[in-house]
């Protein structure tokens, strides 16, 4: 799977009546499973290292499981550039990730997402606390916080505020009107598989359709020599 291949555009109402697998059952993942039990499909459960009854262990069948999966929703930690993944995508398994299902389908107007490889947490809990102090509703998670597809979470909220790494930006089919750009800086190498595959994976989350402004770090220089895969428009602060 290379940086430029077409990601699958579905949204989490696409997956009522599939096969579907979950694979990786930490708190992303335990979110999908909810998530798709509201949806009324039971999953296969799969995890390198299960703890729960009705899990499988990745290496004992259940990568056999999920091969004869539709749809499997991968936890970002999961590498989509590794042997599994790959032996995966070749049978014919559309490999997704529960951000990606959920900014299919929701009012990307009212959601910022933020990335950089340093300062995206702090700068994605300034911005709730901004909205917050305007009177809006906000909801700040991702990377580390709420999963906004987490029935656990649901509310009628007026924005959402999403920290998007750079394993969760290399599964999004869409971008928000505005995104936003803390630092770059090398990081993540193995999972991604290189230095530059790293820096376009965490851009990507920029530069999907809908992407319309990038608000970037205008002091590095590593940002600035990759102004191109960054939104149409880019203001530089």
């Amino acid at each position: 799977m290379a940086a430029s291949d077409p990601r699958p555009t579905l949204g989490w109402s696409d997956l009522r009546g599939a096969r579907v697998g979950v694979w990786g059952l930490g708190r992303e993942g335990s979110a999908s499973l909810r998530k798709l039990r509201a949806l009324g499909v039971e999953p296969v459960l799969v995890d390198d290292h299960p703890t729960e009854p009705g899990v499988l262990a990745t290496a004992d069948g259940g990568l056999d499981a999920l091969e004869a999966c539709e749809i499997v929703i991968k936890t970002p930690g999961i590498s989509p550039y590794g042997p599994e993944a790959v032996r995966l995508r070749q049978a014919g398994v559309i490999l997704v990730g529960g951000l990606g299902l959920w900014l299919q389908e929701t009012d990307r107007e009212r959601v910022v997402c933020v990335t950089g490889t340093k300062g995206k947490s702090t700068t994605s809990s300034v911005i709730g606390h901004l909205l917050a102090g305007f009177g809006y509703k906000a909801l700040v998670g991702g990377n580390f916080g709420a999963a906004p597809y987490d029935p656990q979470h649901a509310g009628d909220y007026d924005y959402w505020v999403i920290e998007v790494s750079s394993y969760t930006a290399a599964d999004l089919a869409s971008t928000p009107p505005v995104t936003a750009v803390t630092s770059l800086h090398p990081d993540h190498l193995p999972w991604h598989g290189g230095v530059e595959r790293y820096y376009r994976d965490k851009l990507s989350a920029c530069s999907q359709p809908g992407a319309e402004l990038t608000v970037a770090n205008g002091d590095s220089a590593l940002l600035r020599e990759r102004a191109g895969l960054l939104a149409p428009k880019v203001e530089w602060v």
